[in-house]
């Protein structure tokens, strides 16, 4: 007969029983797994699936560690959080971004501003890249990198200008077990600037970005639902990221 969560729960919390440690880690592994299958990143060539599997089960441990259940809280989303964490902040150890791109990004972002304030629509691909000095190419292949470090890290990516890390996860998102009060501040100041930004947003953007972050849909599935190829939902996520990033920027 099957142990029942809550009983592995009370075995954990009141002896600390390894055996219910484990039990708790095989149970939700499949969670562990989901969620790396979800991340559209390529991991670099020293990095391969189980690898960001193994990272992921050192957040679902963390997760199992300083649950606890008498808060109510659901413990796959507290645990997602975790595991997705661990995932991302081994990306971004492996990830480094030179300053030079985080140079052409921030010129592009300005570029897509000027054009889009001077003719009042949305500019075209081929319009960014002859005024950023860019061969078409050269501006998707930009934009497609920027989207893979937004995946990697969408808070620091969005906050910080200099692609320096001054700002983690775990400082923008909402912790349930114990935010200090100014940290409960600095998020609700952050959520009413991204609700402001993505309210700002060409609804293409929106689509794009709501499609990811909140229905769940890889770069794949989007791409199928918008008829349109991988490679282009990457550079449209990039573009939608920029424009993010940029009218963050007049709300913080």
């Amino acid at each position: 007969m099957a142990v029942k969560d809550s009983e592995l729960w009370q075995a954990l919390i009141n002896r600390g029983e390894e055996e219910a440690r484990r039990e708790l880690a095989l149970k939700y592994l499949p969670l562990v797994k989901y969620i790396v299958g979800r991340l559209a990143v390529k991991p670099p060539p020293f990095l391969d699936q189980e690898d960001l599997i193994g990272y992921g089960i050192v957040g679902l441990l963390e997760a199992i560690d300083r649950y606890d259940p008498s808060r109510g809280v659901n413990f796959e989303s507290f645990a997602a959080l975790r595991i997705r964490g661990a995932v991302l902040d081994a990306l971004r150890r492996a990830h480094w971004a030179p300053r030079t791109l985080i140079e052409k990004l921030k010129q592009v972002s300005s570029v897509y501003r000027r054009l889009e304030q001077e003719q009042g629509v949305e500019p075209r691909d081929e319009e960014v890249a002859a005024a950023a000095g860019l061969e078409i190419g050269e501006l998707q292949d930009l934009l497609e990198r920027g989207a893979q470090m937004a995946l990697i890290s969408l808070e620091e990516f969005l906050l910080n200008e200099e692609g320096e890390e001054t700002v983690r996860r775990g400082e923008v998102t909402a912790d349930p077990q114990s935010p200090e009060p100014e940290q409960r501040v600095e998020q609700e100041e952050l959520r009413r600037a991204l609700k402001q930004a993505l309210g700002g947003l060409k609804e293409r953007d929106r689509l794009i970005l709501s499609l990811y972050y909140y229905e769940g849909l890889t770069l794949k599935e989007i791409g199928e639902v918008l008829g349109i190829s991988e490679s282009r939902v990457c550079q449209l996520h990039g573009r939608a990221i920029l424009n993010l990033r940029r009218l963050l920027a007049d709300y913080l």
